[in-house]
This record gives C-alpha cells, structure tokens and sequence, in this order.
C-alpha cells in the first residue's frame, strides 16, 4: 500500500460566486402526456383550477369525447326498411374522471379536493365551466358538473387523513360536455 508523502494545493474555482436570475414562466397550456388537465369558472369568482395530478381513469373521453356518436334510427317503409343517423353529441353519457384511492392510499391532496368541491358547490349562474384535458388535446370545451364523490356514492372523508392533506379513496368527478369553445 502507497503512503502519501506529500502535501499539495488543488484550486477548484474561482473564489467569487456567480448569481444568475430568470423570471419563471409556468405554461399549464402545454399538452402532451405529462400536461395537467384545467378547470375555468366563467367569472373572477374562482381562480383557475390546474389539476395537481390528472385522472388516474376516466370514462367516454379520448382525444374527443367519446359521447359525439350519432343517433341511429330504422324507419319500416312499404318496400324496405330504411335505417337513418343523425350526428351530434349524445347527452345521456357523462364524462368521469376518478382518482384511485383505498383506505390505506391517498387519492389527492386535500387542497385540490376543496377546489373541486367549490366549482361543484356553486354552478356559475351565467357562462359554462370551461374543461381543458391538456394531456389528451388542446381543445377546450363547455362542461356542466354534475357529481362530486369521495369513497362511494357521497363524500366521505378520513380524520386523520384531513389532518395530513389527504383524501382517502376513490374520488370521482362527473360532468357532461355541452359545446367546444
């Protein structure tokens, strides 16, 4: 085994410190896969809500929605039968998105729960909520909220989960797209 022997000075760099500065720009618009998805009140009531994690699922939605499928009907003439489509959004299915979650595994942050469950709690009087699924597409759309639950058919929440931020179980948030923007 060697034995040091001698001593020497490394300098690393220089002794006087650099400090650069940069305005922060954060762009909730961006899509793609790693985008979060965005929720607008039509009024100054409500800030902006920019989801902090997307959905882990959702239903009837992609790229586009999955509910614009045309209406199709079968007519009995004297001859034949004649079948016949009509285009459109269908408005019996409603887009959920659900956040997993169990007893033991926290779905979201307490946080983005309460925003949530303001925009359910007061449906804007005038304007449409507006939806922007920046991870799936940069079209924005109309929605109308219609169910806001945690853990079940209702909203049921954890003590000590609250304590901790956490909401516990499965959290699922239903609306129905109205119009694109």
């Amino acid at each position: 085994m060697a034995i040091i022997s001698q001593q020497t000075t490394v300098t690393i760099g220089d002794a006087s410190a650099v400090l650069t500065t940069a305005d922060l720009v954060l762009q909730a618009s961006i899509t793609g896969t790693l985008a979060l998805r965005k929720l607008t009140y039509p009024t100054s009531a409500f800030a902006p809500i920019v989801y902090t994690q997307n959905p882990d699922e959702w239903t009837n939605f992609d790229v586009s929605p999955l509910v614009k499928r045309p209406s199709v009907g079968v007519l009995r003439t004297l001859e034949d039968t004649k079948l016949t489509g009509w285009q459109g959004f269908s408005r019996d299915a409603s887009i959920i998105e659900k956040w997993r979650g169990s007893s033991s595994v926290a779905s979201m942050d307490l946080d983005f729960f309460r925003q949530l469950y303001a925009y359910f709690e007061n449906p804007p009087t005038t304007g449409l909520i507006q939806w922007s699924p920046l991870d799936r597409t940069s079209t924005v759309y109309n929605i109308l909220i219609e169910r806001l639950t945690v853990g079940g058919s209702q909203i049921s929440m954890d003590y000590l989960a609250v304590r901790q931020n956490c909401v516990m179980g499965d959290v699922q948030f239903q609306f129905r797209i109205v119009s694109e923007v």
